[in-house]
């Protein structure tokens, strides 16, 4: 069987014509913790053609607890221990992966990526600052998530559209009500989703 009928082979259960936009699209994930590591394999198994992945961070126990990583990978390297899953998992996607933090410094070089970048930071400082450049930024598109912790209800998660910004989350919770994996799982899932939902729309938010 040729790498192309492997392909389809996987994504049989999926609309071909969605899944050939799906194959064409590059997607920029900026972390690959709880949010970024979930939504690169959601993405992957999905067919995105192409995904480029950032984050300087290496895996702690402490992450194992709702991160795509396993006991024996503590001690290295998230983003390159996120390709290595991601390529033997479905060897078909190219992957891209930095070692770097991202900072005011670089986020317009990294900005070049894509047109479409999700934003999977832990800490509100990292969130406010990729918020506020994309907001200036009306030919790039982002989605982010604010407000995923504890175990609170689903009903209490909102998606918001803002011209080229897609914000998802309760937009109340904070870390110290602790982190779990159920809660940060749907706000990946919801991520991924409304990546999905864009590039099947041409490049729009929303349902269509």
């Amino acid at each position: 069987m040729t790498e192309e009928n492997r392909r389809l082979a996987i994504l049989q259960r999926q609309d071909p014509q969605i899944s050939d936009r799906f194959a064409q699209e590059k997607v920029t994930i900026l972390g690959c913790g709880g949010l970024g590591s979930n939504v690169a394999m959601m993405l992957a198994r999905a067919g995105v053609g192409e995904l480029v992945l950032y984050d300087d961070d290496q895996i702690e126990y402490s992450n194992l607890n709702r991160q795509n990583y396993s006991f024996s990978e503590v001690g290295q390297s998230k983003v390159y221990t996120c390709k290595k899953r991601l390529d033997s998992t479905l060897p078909y996607i190219k992957v891209e992966a930095y070692s770097q933090r991202v900072t005011p410094d670089n986020l317009e070089v990294i900005s070049q990526q894509s047109r479409l970048f999700i934003e999977a930071f832990d800490n509100q400082e990292s969130k406010r600052m990729v918020l506020d450049y994309f907001m200036e930024q009306e030919d790039k598109y982002l989605i982010s998530a604010f407000g995923l912790s504890g175990l609170g209800s689903l009903s209490d998660i909102q998606v918001k559209y803002y011209n080229n910004i897609c914000l998802i989350g309760d937009f109340k919770t904070t870390v110290d009500q602790g982190l779990y994996l159920p809660y940060v799982s749907v706000m990946a899932s919801l991520e991924a989703l409304e990546a999905l939902k864009w590039i099947k729309n041409g490049g729009y938010y929303g349902n269509k």
